[in-house]
């Protein structure tokens, strides 16, 4: 398939799951490729998702950063039954997504399911996209368990 066509699939699938974010993606990488700087996408393959981590990260941390940090109040809640399981889900997340970003090296025509899957997650469950790379952890684990299960 044409690289051109394909994202006027995934723009056309971003309008229908009205997230702003496949939109702005799928327009993004068709201008670098009508500009002819394709160049920048072994940019992007090599940097984009630190570079998305830490938008990601600001947008996360920031209202912590709006009052003072009481430390106190910080250890109680890290010490608390839902504090130790948000470090455990940090730590199976972090698992999860390395084993994702493999699976995606390894078989990168996968991230089209992935991109389908999360914006029909977006449509069926008014989801929000932030996940491919944990979807491709959940997707690599779940390969992981069929290929034990069946031998293969």
């Amino acid at each position: 398939m044409n690289n051109t066509y394909f994202l006027i699939i995934i723009i056309i699938l971003g309008f229908l799951a009205q997230s702003r974010v496949v939109i702005l993606t799928g327009f993004s990488l068709l201008l670098l490729i009508e500009l002819e700087l394709e160049r920048v996408f072994g940019f992007l393959a090599n940097k984009g998702i630190e570079i998305g981590l830490i938008f990601l990260l600001l947008a996360i941390l920031s209202p912590l950063l709006k009052e003072t940090l009481d430390w106190k109040e910080i250890k109680s809640v890290l010490m608390s039954w839902q504090g130790i399981i948000g470090i455990a889900a940090g730590l199976l997340a972090t698992q999860f997504n390395g084993m994702g970003l493999q699976l995606l090296s390894e078989k990168p025509h996968l991230i089209l399911g992935i991109i389908i899957g999360s914006l029909l997650g977006i449509l069926i469950f008014d989801g929000i996209p932030v996940g491919p790379l944990m979807a491709a952890g959940i997707a690599a684990v779940i390969i992981y368990l069929c290929e034990i299960i069946t031998g293969g």
